[in-house]
């Protein structure tokens, strides 16, 4: 549910950031039929999961929210993220 920091993360080719921002909606080997840039910005949205879903910081987030949000505490989360990246952005270094 970032898709902030999904776009972000993609750089400045425009069909990674596509895949990228699709990715959640292709399951399993099905990238495969999506030009090579499209596949490579999906393959790195499931990188950036994998990580962030991982990361320390994000399952304690989760853990606060999940007594009373249960399994939709990881989506809260993200959408957290995307809040303050965007209340920021004018403040992040842009990659050239």
């Amino acid at each position: 549910m970032n898709f902030l920091a999904h776009i972000y993360l993609s750089g400045d080719n425009d069909l990674i950031k596509i895949g990228n921002f699709m990715a959640d909606g292709i399951r399993g080997k099905h990238f495969e039929r999506f030009p090579p840039d499209v596949q490579k910005g999906i393959v790195l949205h499931r990188a950036i999961d994998t990580f962030t879903d991982a990361h320390p910081i994000f399952k304690e987030s989760t853990k606060r929210l999940h007594g009373k949000f249960h399994h939709y505490s990881g989506v809260i989360v993200d959408v957290f993220y995307d809040h303050f990246l965007a209340k920021n952005w004018k403040n992040i270094p842009m990659k050239n």
